[in-house]
């Protein structure tokens, strides 16, 4: 049996993973940002405070949020479902993703694993705070039956 990664290690290599997916992310908000603002200079003098409000999280919140959300789940669960076996920062540290029996996890697992990272998160990280303890299984590896092991 391969050797469980433990919880610093992760966390370095999560962190990697959010300043990859950052940048097309800030792109995106530059150009949303940039396009609502043109925008709203060409039609100011139109527009009153709640025009202006619904339009902004309609043409600016919205899309930021959608993308941001997409960029995310397809990163985490393409990657994790590659060859690589896992995301770009788990790669750089040696790190891979299995399921129970030490293999390559399906594409169904590796969006479940991506979406279940946000329940992770939604309680406050306790979901990836677990993987310090016991048998170093986050919330979300063990809701899709998966491990993050040294390759």
């Amino acid at each position: 049996m391969e050797r469980p990664a433990g919880f610093w290690i992760r966390f370095l290599a999560y962190v990697i993973d959010q300043i990859i997916i950052g940048i097309p992310i800030f792109i995106i908000q530059f150009m949303v940002s940039f396009l609502f603002a043109a925008g709203v200079a060409a039609a100011d003098s139109f527009m009153t405070e709640n025009q202006f409000n619904i339009s902004f999280l309609v043409f600016g919140v919205i899309p930021i949020l959608v993308s941001s959300f997409v960029i995310s789940i397809l990163y985490f669960s393409l990657l994790t479902a590659s060859k690589m076996q896992g995301t770009l920062g788990k790669a750089l540290l040696g790190l891979k993703v299995v399921n129970e029996d030490g293999g390559r996890i399906s594409i169904g697992q590796a969006f479940g694993r991506a979406f279940a990272y946000i329940i992770s998160k939604l309680i406050l990280y306790i979901g990836f705070i677990m993987g310090a303890f016991g048998e170093k299984k986050t919330l979300h590896d063990i809701m899709c039956s998966t491990r993050v092991v040294y390759k």
